[in-house]
């Protein structure tokens, strides 16, 4: 038995495109009381949001303390940590700004939740910590200098799980394999997926820094958002770390010429040398201990997961 999630529930980040989705989720199930959504809308859309009496937004930005704990509701239950600085390239350009949210702003809440007494917390990490290592578990040996973002992560991880250890916070840290879906649109700081469909939809050619043989694991936002849920239901606390992804590679190119395909698009391909900052090869997750432990079994294929997403994009922007 679990602590099975219930009353009301906050989530950081919630109006982004994770965020969105976790809220849609959390609304089918009927132990949740009301959702109270914090976010600073650089990234997120409240009109993205799931138009719900027992949905609340509140805007705030997570590094300032002072207005977190104004702003933050009694009675919270439960936290999902998905507010960031997102994602590396953005970190590398504005490294001062990624150390003020992905670090103080997950202390800030750390110490928010202690106090207030919210039951558990779960703090959404990054598969960029692994770097370029061939093995991509939870206990490898890590050293994420790669770039600020995957720094700061790491360095956020470590705080949940000092305050599980000091304070007795439960937490856990989830790593997020490329994880895209419906609510992600197009941006330079933004995942490959919604960027090349937006190009494929407007027939602009799709940009591969690489020569395209880079492979990733590329997650549907679904099975990543149930993984996360089933966490927050487990009886464990502890800061403990685990993996959502497939466990199946996709190359770049595959992806960019899948989706060409898929949006009837005169786009072609074009290359362009990798970022310097860019060593990573291949990102593939081994996900058998959230297997073992959550029964975490990701069904959503990449072509079906594509299918939804284009079909929700195309419904945006034309």
């Amino acid at each position: 038995m679990g602590v099975k999630v219930s009353g009301n529930i906050l989530i950081t980040g919630g109006a982004g495109f994770i965020g969105c989705n976790l809220v849609e989720y959390l609304l089918t199930i009927p132990s949740v009381n009301r959702i109270y959504v914090c976010d600073n809308l650089s990234s997120g859309r409240v009109d993205f949001l799931p138009s719900d009496s027992r949905v609340e937004f509140i805007y705030c930005d997570i590094e300032n303390y002072e207005k977190l704990d104004k702003i933050f509701p009694d009675g919270i239950d439960f936290v999902f940590h998905l507010a960031a600085h997102f994602a590396n390239q953005n970190s590398v350009d504005n490294p001062i700004s990624d150390i003020n949210t992905n670090i103080l702003g997950s202390l800030n809440l750390l110490q928010v939740c202690k106090d207030r007494g919210v039951i558990k917390v779960i703090n959404t990490s990054s598969s960029c910590l692994y770097g370029n290592l061939d093995i991509m578990s939870e206990d490898s040996k890590i050293y994420p200098i790669e770039t600020p973002y995957a720094i700061n992560k790491f360095t956020a991880e470590m705080y949940f799980t000092y305050f599980s250890h000091l304070y007795k916070l439960p937490t856990l840290n989830l790593r997020i394999f490329n994880t895209f879906g419906k609510y992600e649109l197009a941006h330079r700081y933004r995942n490959v997926i919604p960027n090349f469909i937006d190009l494929a939809l407007k027939n602009k050619p799709l940009t591969i820094t690489g020569d395209g043989n880079e492979t990733r694991d590329f997650t549907y936002v679904t099975d990543t958002i149930k993984l996360m849920v089933d966490m927050m239901d487990s009886e464990l606390g502890d800061g403990d770390i685990f993996n959502a992804g497939t466990g199946k590679p996709t190359s770049i190119k595959y992806l960019a010429e899948t989706i060409i395909n898929k949006t009837n698009s005169k786009s072609e391909i074009i290359y362009k040398p990798r970022r310097n900052w860019d060593g990573v090869i291949d990102r593939l997750s081994d996900i058998e201990k959230s297997k073992v432990v959550f029964n975490y079994s990701p069904d959503i294929t990449l072509e079906d997961g594509l299918d939804e997403t284009i079909e929700w994009y195309s419904s945006v922007i034309f």
